[in-house]
């Protein structure tokens, strides 16, 4: 009786070259994956850090860059500008408040008195009458001169001598000069000045105003 013993067959190996492109695959989607990892932090740091009390900029919206040169909301409403109407009367002060030097720069003796009178009966307080002490001789109808503290004594006076020139000095107090010329013919009528104080004028107020 003839026996017979089983050899037991050599488990099969895998062929080197599906080992090789296993390990490849491999190495390709780890990769993969850390390529896609590294750009989500990158992402994360490059967006701007906002600092507590400060506005991000990537919702600043229109805060930047208005057509001004400044920045800030364009949705701000201006400020208020307004028109009104206002007589010289309502600004100016009264003749009595103003104190007048009375001044000849002519040869017609006596000018400066009889003007000074004119003008005291108006209700100007007069201190000086006399001829012009800078030894001029104005050809015009005069000279109105006054200091910074002044001017609106000097606009008054103007108002009764629309014609003379306004000359400001350096003066310290708010006294006026009114130097007499040669083509002086008398003070405004007291009805006429009455009427053009009165008279309103358009006049800008409000913060929004802009001076020019």
């Amino acid at each position: 009786m003839t026996t017979y013993t089983s050899a037991r067959r050599p488990p099969a190996r895998r062929p080197v070259w599906l080992v090789v492109l296993l390990t490849g695959v491999g190495m390709v989607v780890l990769f993969a994956v850390g390529f896609g990892v590294s750009l989500l932090v990158a992402g994360e740091d490059e967006r701007p850090t906002v600092v507590a009390g400060e506005e991000d900029p990537s919702v600043a919206g229109d805060a930047i860059g208005n057509d001004d040169g400044t920045t800030g909301s364009n949705n701000v409403e201006p400020e208020p500008c307004e028109t009104t109407l206002i007589s010289a009367a309502e600004v100016l002060p009264r003749p009595d408040g103003v104190i007048v030097n009375v001044y000849n720069s002519t040869k017609r003796a006596g000018l400066a008195g009889t003007t000074a009178r004119e003008l005291s009966q108006i209700g100007f307080r007069i201190n000086k009458v006399e001829n012009d002490p800078l030894g001029v001789s104005l050809r015009g109808v005069g000279e109105i001169r006054f200091g910074p503290k002044g001017v609106d004594n000097a606009r008054l006076l103007l108002f009764y001598v629309p014609d003379a020139v306004m000359v400001e000095d350096d003066r310290s107090g708010p006294r006026v000069d009114l130097s007499i010329g040669r083509g002086f013919e008398g003070l405004q009528p007291e009805g006429t000045v009455a009427a053009a104080l009165a008279s309103p004028s358009p006049s800008l107020s409000g913060p929004g105003c802009s001076v020019e």
